[in-house]
């Protein structure tokens, strides 16, 4: 992302107004190796996220809760795209997408118990337990 806010704030534009050759290459090969890194590393850590933390009790439920809020999360940000690339520009929208995600990078490595080597039953007491609001790294 912070290489897509680079490129488009430096593309010096071809004739008709749109990015030149290089800079095109260069854009459509970072959102690619973007989404190729996302689907590697951040992107299935939801899905299992959703699997592990909730009780069994109410891990049904909850999961199509947490299904529901990240497909409408993508609708929300999929609509607002077009305004945000008219007020703030593609650089600008670039850059707003990198500091989330840095900030989403933050918020996950303080707020997201270590689960590896546990059991869910481990899990689940880890989360309802009554230091269920501090996180053990």
């Amino acid at each position: 992302l912070a290489a897509l806010a680079v490129v488009s704030s430096t593309a010096t534009g071809s004739a008709g107004g749109g990015p030149d050759g290089t800079s095109a290459i260069i854009s459509v090969c970072a959102l690619l190796m973007y989404v190729g890194a996302y689907q590697i590393s951040f992107g299935p850590v939801a899905w299992l996220m959703v699997g592990e933390l909730f009780p069994l009790r109410v891990r049904g439920a909850a999961i199509a809760i947490a299904s529901l809020v990240n497909f409408g999360s993508n609708f929300i940000v999929s609509t607002f795209l077009p305004t945000t690339l008219d007020k703030l520009g593609t650089s600008g929208t670039y850059t707003l997408f990198t500091a989330v995600t840095a900030l989403a990078w933050v918020s996950i490595y303080f707020t997201v118990p270590e689960t590896k080597g546990k059991s869910l039953e481990q899990i689940e007491a880890l989360m309802t337990g009554p230091q269920a609001g501090s996180v053990q790294k």
